[in-house]
């Protein structure tokens, strides 16, 4: 690879919010960052604004709970380990992951895919596993 096809590849980057390649910097999601994060229009820009937000407000909190739910989970396993309810703070876990998937890894990271379909994949599979908990205690 020439030295201009190797700068060609590495300014086109994908759009935080819908994944699409994009070569603007108009809309930058963090400005004068080492490495700056773009959407590919003024939709993408202001959906993603909202998603950084919701991502600041909730994300302490939201470790917060399922720190609890992972303790709770521990506990009830340890402590009723013949009763039906220790699948209760799976389902909690599932079920709060779901509603909140902020968790798992920062905004930065969904650039890739983009962050509208990557919330949606970590729905699918945290809703996957709180369905498999509730059958569990269903099951039992």
């Amino acid at each position: 690879m020439t030295a201009k096809a190797v700068q060609a590849t590495q300014e086109v980057e994908r759009c935080l919010w819908c994944g699409r390649k994009t070569d603007s910097k108009a809309y930058i999601i963090n400005p004068k960052a080492r490495h700056e994060l773009p959407c590919c229009c003024q939709e993408c820009f202001e959906h993603m604004q909202e998603f950084v937000e919701r991502d600041k407000r909730y994300r302490m909190i939201s470790y917060l709970i399922l720190g609890a739910l992972v303790v709770a989970n521990l506990f009830f396993f340890g402590l009723m380990p013949d009763t039906r309810w220790k699948y209760l703070p799976m389902l909690g876990i599932g079920v709060f992951a779901t509603i909140f998937p902020y968790v798992f890894a920062s905004y930065e990271r969904y650039q890739r895919f983009g962050a509208r379909r990557t919330t949606m994949v970590v729905r699918v599979f945290t809703a996957m596993f709180a369905v498999f908990s509730l059958l569990l205690i269903a099951l039992y």
